[in-house]
């Protein structure tokens, strides 16, 4: 009989091998238990996540354009007075210097009055000699017609014969002397200056003592109250200033400035505007007067706010809204976004008027969108109290 000898070794493999299989194929029996007979997870459709976006919702409106410009606040009047005639200055008011105020009428200063004095006495006693030449030569006309009357047997007598020609020589030169006074009468009265109205003394060109010729300059003075603001406006400002029914301008201004750290107001009126196009600056002055006892002073300057025309049937949008100079984004009631082409009418700092393109009612889009696509569907955000401060988000 023959023996096999079984080797150790291949037994203990042997085993191991059906242990494997048999863990395996219980972990298999296992798995596909727990799969058929284990918990489901419910299967949720994934969320569609909309941008949101803040609107607003178009209204027409009356909107009252102002116009803003800056200028230099001048007197109504600015005089450079000027000796009519010459001589020394012999008297001077002590209060003419610079910034001193004087009434209409009222002493400034006194030139030598006695050359003009015998001036006026020579133009009298050459009226006096008119006066009697002509006397006299009235006089001798009068007889010459009584001695032609007696003489002339009727005939009708010459222009010589009744002394016409002198006696017209005679009043010529008696206008003549009258008009020598009133020269002279008119010099004398020039040798003491007074202040043509109610003004404050700019600057003074001479004192007590000084030499002065025929147009020589004496003091610049400007008047008191009433000042005037020339505006230069841009061409597109200047085509939104208001006028009466005359075609003229018109408008209520209200100017500021900061004095002492106090920031001061006036009320003005436009009166005028000089209808001249700068062309170095292509803007057009309007002169805005203040009037009253309380107005800027000359020399100020000042930022001045015009009330312009009136637009009716206007919208106004945030800068912020405008997609490019012409359109915006609409957000449709649907939900979807729209680009629409509007017609602007004038841009101001922070807001658009618009005079066409939208109706009331539709929604503009406020927010800043980095790809907005005509047909996008978008979340409205609601309106929360105070968002209107925050600034936009960019999507």
């Amino acid at each position: 009989m023959k023996t096999v000898t079984v080797n150790e070794r291949s037994v203990r493999i042997a085993v191991w091998a059906l242990i494997v299989v048999a863990i395996m194929a219980a972990g298999g029996k296992l798995a596909k238990f727990l799969m058929e007979n284990g918990p489901k997870a419910p299967k949720v459709a994934s969320e569609v996540v909309l941008p949101r976006v803040r609107v607003m919702e178009v209204k027409k409106e009356t909107v009252e354009i102002t116009v803003v410009a800056q200028g230099d606040v001048e007197a109504e009047r600015r005089t450079q007075l000027v000796s009519q005639v010459g001589g020394k200055v012999i008297e001077i008011s002590p209060r003419l210097e610079a910034g001193e105020v004087f009434k209409a009428q009222e002493f400034l200063l006194q030139i030598d009055r006695t050359d003009y004095e015998a001036a006026l006495a020579t133009a009298e006693a050459g009226l006096a000699d008119a006066e009697l030449a002509t006397a006299m030569e009235e006089a001798s006309a009068e007889k010459a017609v009584r001695d032609w009357e007696k003489l002339g047997n009727g005939r009708k007598p010459g222009t010589l014969v009744l002394r016409e020609p002198q006696l017209a020589s005679a009043r010529a030169r008696e206008v003549a002397a009258e008009t020598g006074v009133d020269k002279a009468l008119a010099d004398l009265d020039r040798t003491r200056v007074i202040a043509p109205y109610d003004c404050r003394i700019q600057s003074k060109a001479l004192d007590l003592g000084a030499t002065v010729a025929p147009g020589s300059p004496l003091a610049e003075v400007l008047s008191m109250g009433t000042v005037d603001v020339r505006l230069p406006l841009s061409l597109e400002d200047y085509g939104f200033l208001a006028r009466d029914e005359k075609g003229g301008f018109v408008g209520k201004v209200g100017a500021t400035a900061r004095i002492g750290g106090e920031e001061r107001r006036w009320s003005g009126t436009v009166i005028r505007s000089e209808e001249v196009v700068d062309q170095a600056t292509r803007s057009i002055n309007v002169v805005v007067r203040f009037e009253g006892e309380d107005v800027p002073p000359p020399g100020l300057f000042v930022n001045a706010e015009i009330v312009g025309r009136k637009l009716e049937d206007r919208v106004v949008l945030p800068r912020a809204a405008m997609l490019d100079a012409k359109r915006v984004l609409l957000v449709t009631k649907e939900g979807t976004l729209e680009f629409r082409e509007v017609q602007v009418e004038r841009t101001e700092a922070e807001s658009v008027i618009l005079s066409g393109g939208l109706e009331e009612g539709e929604r503009v889009c406020l927010t800043t969108m980095s790809t907005p696509v005509t047909g996008m569907k978008v979340e409205v955000e609601q309106k929360v109290p105070g968002a209107e401060t925050e600034e936009e988000p960019t999507l």
